[in-house]
């Protein structure tokens, strides 16, 4: 019986070991294969972005008195161009809809794999205070 229980672990451990092997490429051919990714940027940089918000982005006729900031997820298309704006971040419903209606004009450099245009998505942060477009300092609170 002993034979035969030595023999049952030998075998066992000798079909565990062949089960863990891989075949890895050596570490330098992994390296070649990697590229590079860079998301959607809007032409100009931060600073461009914030002039074209506070140029294009128009108070509702009611001003609501919040504070706080909008976060609105843009999907950029291969061309550049907005595909898709939905609210991450909400404040009120006035607010939120000429924010996602100042997100679909925009026009951005799309993202890109290695040499590949792809679709990307960036988030944009509108904010507000005292129910305005707001570039200046606001307390922040986090949730």
């Amino acid at each position: 019986m002993r034979h035969f229980t030595l023999l049952l672990f030998l075998l066992l451990t000798a079909s565990a070991k062949a089960q863990f092997y891989f075949d890895f490429p050596p570490r330098q051919q992994m390296e070649q294969r990697r590229e590079t990714s860079t998301p959607p940027t809007y032409k100009g940089g931060e600073e461009a972005v914030k002039a074209y918000l506070q140029k294009n982005f128009k108070q509702p006729q009611v001003r609501e008195k919040v504070d706080g900031r909008i976060v609105v997820a843009v999907i950029v298309n291969t061309k550049g161009n907005v595909e898709n704006a939905q609210v991450v971040r909400s404040l009120t419903k006035s607010l939120d809809a000429e924010a996602v209606k100042v997100c679909k004009k925009m026009k951005f450099k799309p993202a890109t794999t290695g040499k590949k245009k792809v679709r990307g998505r960036v988030d944009i942060t509108f904010p507000i205070r005292n129910g305005k477009l707001s570039f200046l300092n606001l307390p922040t609170t986090e949730v």
